[in-house]
């Protein structure tokens, strides 16, 4: 039920934004009012899915997993099996769209770097690896975490003491990084190493690329563009605001989606015996695209000022209608 609530927020603030982003943009934000649109329609979708999906991220031991109760389903196990690889593949295009904004950011306040990286077609890179990054994390899901006897054997008395849930009630995908064998000793699946290896490189890469960019369009802000007469003080100010909105932007998927992720990954990948049974991360996906928006929303004084406009309107509206 609290997911679902995060979902229907989430389409109101995420449709909120996309009509800001059409009818209030400010000239000065040239092309990377599309990238923001981009991340907006694509939220919609994300939030669209959480209203079907309600998955239980968690942690057994040596297994990392997720899955939806199929008593909570209207659909199938094959179908919902499908929104929870389509689920996946959101959580990996989110991680990935993240490094977008930032190197975008730098390349609008350092003009060497975007005539070098992120002219001509090269920009399209930056819609078009989130996407395939979503499509590798969900390819893994579906394939290296898929259900099998093994796993299931394992996860069953489990899911049952903790969830009340037979392991033929649900749909999971799940690492297992350290099955045992007919003589009860354990030893490392590769599989489970190999895709949790390509889902954590993926990770850190966007972290990397946000940390990397986001110190170095600080800095040059900070140093140069208060020197560069040829800017004008509008460019200025919304290059200052879209960064301080970018800030925001950041502490929200690094305190919700990039540490919960990444301590999961590091509690299962070596067993450190940590049974997570409360589903932080589900929660913390789920509270994400319901939030993100909101920087944006307050921070770029168009926006504000389009939200401000829309309220006021509809108060004089019902002034006049009352009158």
């Amino acid at each position: 039920m609290f997911q679902q609530a995060c979902a229907i927020i989430s389409l109101f603030t995420n449709s909120l934004l996309v009509f800001l982003i059409l009818k209030n943009s400010p000239p000065q934000l040239g092309t990377y009012k599309w990238l923001m649109l981009y991340t907006g329609l694509f939220e919609l979708i994300y939030a669209s899915l959480n209203i079907f999906v309600e998955p239980t991220i968690g942690t057994f031991q040596s297994v990392c997993y997720l899955f939806q109760d199929l008593r909570k389903s209207i659909f199938g196990h094959d179908i919902t099996l499908i929104f929870i690889l389509g689920y996946s593949s959101c959580f990996g295009f989110s991680l990935s769209i993240f490094a977008s904004h930032f190197i975008y950011r730098y390349g609008v306040v350092n003009a060497d770097f975007k005539q070098k990286y992120l002219s001509g077609w090269k920009q399209t890179l930056l819609y078009i690896v989130p996407v395939c990054c979503g499509v590798i994390w969900g390819m893994i899901c579906g394939i290296a975490l898929s259900e099998s006897s093994l796993k299931s054997a394992f996860l069953r008395m489990y899911f049952q003491e903790a969830f009340n849930l037979k392991i033929e009630e649900c749909v999971y995908v799940a690492s297992y990084f350290w099955p045992l064998d007919d003589h009860g000793v354990s030893y490392p699946d590769t599989i489970s190493f190999v895709g949790i290896g390509i889902m954590s490189l993926i990770l850190s890469s966007s972290f990397s690329n946000v940390i990397y960019f986001g110190i170095k369009c600080y800095n040059y802000i900070s140093q140069q563009l208060g020197e560069l007469s040829t800017q004008s003080q509008a460019i200025k100010s919304l290059q200052a605001q879209l960064f301080y909105s970018l800030i925001f932007q950041f502490a929200i998927p690094c305190l919700l989606m990039y540490l919960p992720a990444g301590t999961i990954f590091m509690i299962t990948m070596f067993d450190l015996g940590f049974d997570m049974e409360f589903p932080l991360l589900s929660f913390t996906v789920a509270i994400y695209p319901a939030i993100d928006p909101l920087p944006t929303i307050f921070i770029i004084k168009s926006y504000r000022r389009g939200l401000i406009g829309m309220l006021t309107c509809r108060k004089k509206n019902q002034l006049t209608t009352t009158s």
